[in-house]
């Protein structure tokens, strides 16, 4: 047999790697009868099996002399290393099949009951909202720039923090028509999948949780501006994707298409978002409420959304995560408590 190409070479180091169960670099007798045992292999026993590649005899093979069987009929003594061959692409075929059944387990949990009512009930009542200021401030004839809301008692505003409910309430209302149609086609196009794998209430938090990062991310770098619409809410919702696609990256189908895409949305949002702030002067956006909402979904999504199967790294990113939201939610909660507004009241 001739020598390996380069991708044979790296098609027998995973074979080897799955066999390798404490990656310690030999597989042993123990390690090569559990593979049997799991593969059902009947052609030769485990003995036989681990014969044929350890050629000086100490009971275990490591990956020169994993290749060289893989590589030649015979080993150095003369035997034939034809049951290691139909072995080993055993185990590689059962590893491909198992891979192929995690990559349904994430579409299996797609449910459609109970129905997606969270993000549905949300975009009824913000379009609800949008249509009584439309009616109280356009004449009921929204257009770009109508309604404005900056003034209503639900928009987030410097000198209102003692009223509370603003951190939350300023999602309801939304200035122009662009600015809502915008967010409940991203809202409805990215929760309600979302809702539909992860449950009704994971996403109800995630998304709240997005809307107080967004208010309290731009009462700390915006401080005197106004704030209205659930765009930093939204974007705990594409953050939740990011998150979702990393702790479940095995279990998911099309992961690099779903990985894709993700990175070019968010690239192409964070760009318009810097040249709009940076080169145009527009201060009109809390650009830092978006992006507060963001990592709000990324990091809290962790522990949020469900994990079909964790592994020690996610445990570790989980920690992350949890101490990047949390040390900016606690940053921004005494920043509220102790920062000198110029405003000393809420203006009516």
């Amino acid at each position: 047999m001739t020598e390996l190409t380069p991708a044979q070479r790296n098609e027998a180091r995973r074979g080897f790697n799955l066999l390798d169960s404490d990656n310690d670099g030999r597989i042993t007798k123990d390690e090569f009868e559990s593979a049997v045992r799991e593969t059902s292999f009947k052609s030769a026993p485990a003995e036989e099996i681990i014969r044929q590649a350890d050629v000086n005899d100490d009971g275990a093979v490591t990956f020169d002399e994993f290749l060289d069987a893989l590589t030649y009929q015979t080993n150095a003594k003369g035997e034939s290393t034809g049951s290691f061959n139909m072995f080993v692409r055993l185990v590689q075929r059962t590893h491909v099949a198992q891979n192929k059944t995690h990559e349904l387990d994430y579409l299996d949990q797609y449910k459609c009951w109970p129905p997606p009512f969270v993000i549905i009930c949300m975009t009824i009542i913000e379009i609800g909202v949008f249509i009584h200021y439309s009616d109280v401030n356009c004449d009921n004839s929204p257009d770009l720039e109508c309604p404005v809301v900056f003034t209503s008692h639900a928009a987030f505003r410097p000198g209102c923090r003692e009223e509370v409910w603003r951190f939350y309430t300023y999602i309801f209302v939304h200035n122009g028509i662009m600015h809502i149609l915008f967010n409940m086609i991203i809202q409805i196009l990215l929760g309600i999948p979302l809702e539909m794998v992860h449950g009704p209430w994971r996403v109800f938090l995630l998304y709240s949780l997005g809307a107080i990062a967004g208010s309290f991310a731009s009462s700390v770098f915006d401080p005197n501006s106004n704030l209205v619409g659930a765009s930093g809410a939204v974007y705990a919702l594409i953050g939740a994707h990011v998150s979702d696609v990393i702790v479940n990256w095995g279990e998911m189908p099309f992961r690099e298409v779903r990985a894709a895409v993700l990175f070019l949305l968010v690239a192409a949002d964070f760009s318009v978002s810097i040249y709009n702030r940076y080169y145009k002067d527009d201060t009109s956006v809390s650009y830092c409420g978006h992006m507060a909402g963001f990592v709000m979904g990324c990091t809290m999504g962790t522990w949020i959304l469900r994990n079909l199967k964790l592994t020690r790294a996610e445990v570790y990113l989980k920690w992350i995560g949890l101490a990047i939201a949390g040390i900016g939610v606690i940053f921004a909660f005494f920043w509220n408590i102790f920062y000198d507004y110029k405003y000393d009241t809420c203006p009516t």
